[in-house]
C-alpha cells in the first residue's frame, strides 16, 4: 500500500530488518513479521477478557489505531486516564501514548478517581473518499467507574483529530446512569466507511456480584458535529426479549454500504427458548443504516432444527464425558456459545465467531469447555439470517487459563477486507503438552474466500518461532485488515493487524505491561 504522508514528527520510528529492544522482524514462512513495541499501561486490566474493538485498521488511509490505558504513578494520574497509539504507513512508524481521556476528580473515597477509565474501545471516524489520514479522526468509547450503577455506571466518549498528537486536542463527554439506564462493560463499538460509530450494551442492573438484565438494550448512533470537532451520539434503549434473561456478550457490525447491520446478543432467551440450546447468538438486522430493526433471529444450535454440522461434530465419547448417556440422541444433546466476534461480508451476510462446547444437560447455562469438547466455529448466514451453517475451524487444547487474578480466553476475533469478500478468523490457545491451562497463548488464523466459501488452507500459528512464542497475550485483531493485488500471480495479499500484550513482570498482572504490534503477517 501506498503510504500517503509522512508520519507525525514524534512518531516512534522502527527500522524493518533490524533488532532493538522496541522491535525484532522475524521470517516466517516467507513472511517479513514484525513486532514493535506500541503503548504501555500501568496493569493489565483492560485488555483481558473478551474480544473487544482495541484495534482498528482503515486501509483507506494506511492507517491504524490501539487503544488503551494509561501508564503512571497514581490512579489519577495513571491508569485510569486513556490514550491511543497510531500509524499512518501500515504499522512502519508509530506515536504512542496519545492521551485523550481524563478521569472526572479525584477519588471520593472508591480507592479510584471518579469516573476513572475502564474497558477501552477505540477507533477511526473516516470522511468517505478520503485519502489523508490527517483529515480523518480518532474516537474513542469505554466506561467509566462513576459509582452510579454500584461502582461502574458511566460511558464516556470523545474524538482527536487523527495526527494531532503533540499536544492532543481531545473533546470528552461523559454519561452516567439514570432512570431505567444502568450502564455497566459494553463489548460492542463499530464504526461504518460512512463515519457512523455504534455502540450496544445490556442495561444491566449491578449490586456488585449479580447483574440484572432489565429487558433493554443501550444502543448509541455517533457521527461528527457540522465542523468536525467533536461526536454526537443519539442513545435509545431498545427493548430485546426479557427482564431476567441472561445476557452475557454483544457485537454490532455493518457491510461496506453502512445499510445493511448485525446487533449480536449472547444471551438464553429464556423468556423465548429454542431447545437443546443454552446461551446462543440472538440477532437483530437493520437494511436502513439502523433507522428499523427487525424482530430478533434466534441462531438455533442443538436440537432437531440446529446446525448440522455442530450436532455431527463431537464423538461419542465427548457427549458420554459431558455426563450424557450411553445410546443418547444427538438430537437432545445441549450446546453453549462464548466469546464471540461478529462481521458482515460483501453480499450483507452475517458471521459469527465463537467457542462452542458441550452443554450440561442438567444445569442450564453450563458448559463442558475442556479439549474434544470445544471447538472454534464459524456459524453463518448466507440467505441474511434465514438460515445458518456452520464450519468447525480448530479444536481448542485450552479455554482459559489465569494470569495472576485475570484470565486468558480464546478471545475469537473475525475480521475482513475493506471490501467484504475475504474474512480473516483468530484465535488465542495454548498448544503445549506440559501446560494444564491457557496460560502461553499463541495467536492462530485462518482465512476465508466469501464467494467460493473456501478456507486459505491449514490453521496459521501467527507467533510460532517469533519473540511473541508462547505469550501472546490477550492477542486482539483489527475488523479490517490491509490488502493488496500481486498482479504478477493474480492473488490479494492480506495483511491483518494483530496487538498483544507483553508483561514486564512476567505472570504479574498488577505490573506495568507493553503493547506490541504485529506487522507484514499476510495471508
Amino acid at each position: 500500500n501506498e503510504v500517503l504522508m509522512e508520519p507525525p514528527a514524534s512518531s516512534v520510528s522502527t527500522v524493518v530488518g533490524t533488532e532493538t529492544d522496541d522491535s525484532f522482524t522475524t521470517t516466517q514462512n516467507g513472511r517479513n513479521i514484525t513486532f514493535i513495541k506500541i503503548g504501555s499501561a500501568g496493569n493489565s486490566y483492560g485488555i483481558y477478557g473478551d474480544p473487544r474493538t482495541y484495534v482498528w485498521a482503515d486501509p483507506t488511509i494506511n492507517s491504524v489505531v490501539f487503544t488503551h490505558r494509561m501508564l503512571g504513578g497514581t490512579e489519577m494520574e495513571g491508569n485510569s486516564r486513556i490514550a491511543y497509539d497510531v500509524t499512518t504507513d501500515v504499522g512502519a512508524t508509530w506515536t504512542n501514548n496519545v492521551q485523550v481521556y481524563t478521569p472526572l476528580g479525584p477519588d471520593p473515597g472508591t480507592g479510584f478517581p471518579l469516573a476513572a477509565g475502564r474497558y477501552p474501545q477505540g477507533g477511526i471516524l473516516n470522511p468517505e473518499g478520503n485519502t489523508d489520514p490527517a483529515n480523518a479522526i480518532y474516537t474513542y468509547f469505554i466506561c467509566t467507574l462513576d459509582n452510579s450503577n454500584t461502582n461502574w455506571g458511566g460511558y464516556a466518549y470523545g474524538v482527536n483529530p487523527l495526527t494531532v498528537t503533540d499536544p492532543a486536542t481531545p473533546t470528552q463527554t461523559n454519561l452516567t446512569s439514570s432512570g431505567d439506564t444502568y450502564r455497566l462493560i459494553p463489548d460492542a463499538f463499530h464504526i461504518t466507511p460512512q463515519g457512523v460509530a455504534w455502540y450496544v450494551d445490556g442495561s444491566l442492573q449491578y449490586d456488585g456480584a449479580i447483574t440484572n438484565y432489565t429487558g433493554n438494550l443501550i444502543l448509541g448512533r455517533g457521527e461528527l458535529n457540522e465542523d468536525g470537532t467533536d461526536i454526537v451520539y443519539e442513545e435509545q434503549l431498545y427493548s430485546f426479549l426479557a427482564d431476567g434473561d441472561v445476557f452475557h456478550d454483544a457485537k454490532i457490525a455493518f457491510s461496506k454500504d453502512g445499510q445493511t447491520g448485525y446487533i449480536c446478543v449472547m444471551t438464553d432467551a429464556a423468556s423465548d427458548p429454542v431447545p437443546y440450546t443454552w446461551i446462543h447468538p440472538v440477532l437483530l438486522k437493520t437494511t436502513d443504516g439502523g433507522d428499523t430493526w427487525s424482530d430478533p433471529i434466534q441462531v438455533q444450535l442443538g436440537g432437531a432444527d440446529g446446525l448440522t454440522t455442530l450436532i455431527n461434530y463431537f464423538p461419542d465419547s465427548s457427549i458420554i464425558n459431558a455426563t450424557y448417556p450411553q445410546g443418547f440422541d444427538r438430537n437432545e444433546v445441549y450446546y453453549l456459545m462464548g466469546s464471540v466476534d461478529l462481521v458482515v461480508d460483501e453480499n450483507g451476510n452475517p458471521y459469527i465467531t465463537g467457542i462452542i462446547a458441550i452443554g450440561d444437560p442438567s444445569t442450564p447455562n453450563s458448559w463442558y469447555p475442556y479439549e474434544g469438547m470445544m471447538a472454534t466455529w464459524n456459524i453463518y448466514s448466507t440467505d441474511g439470517g434465514t438460515t445458518w451453517n456452520a464450519d468447525a475451524l480448530y479444536d481448542n487444547k485450552w479455554y482459559d487459563g489465569a494470569i495472576g487474578a485475570i484470565f486468558q480466553f480464546p478471545r475469537t476475533y473475525v475480521s475482513t477486507t475493506y471490501d467484504g469478500h475475504y474474512l480473516f478468523f483468530s484465535w488465542n490457545d495454548t498448544d503445549l503438552e506440559v501446560a494444564d491451562k491457557n496460560d502461553r497463548p499463541n495467536i492462530y488464523c485462518i482465512g476465508y474466500d466469501v464467494e467460493d466459501h473456501t478456507y486459505s488452507g491449514d490453521v496459521q500459528n501467527v507467533t510460532l518461532f517469533t519473540q511473541a512464542w508462547n505469550r501472546a497475550f490477550f492477542g486482539s485483531q483489527s475488523y479490517y485488515v490491509f490488502s493488496s493485488l500481486d498482479e504478477e500471480n493474480q492473488v490479494w495479499n492480506c495483511e491483518i493487524p494483530f496487538v498483544y500484550e507483553e508483561f514486564t513482570v512476567p505472570g504479574d498482572d498488577t505490573q506495568p505491561c507493553d503493547f506490541w504490534y504485529i506487522g507484514g503477517y499476510t495471508l
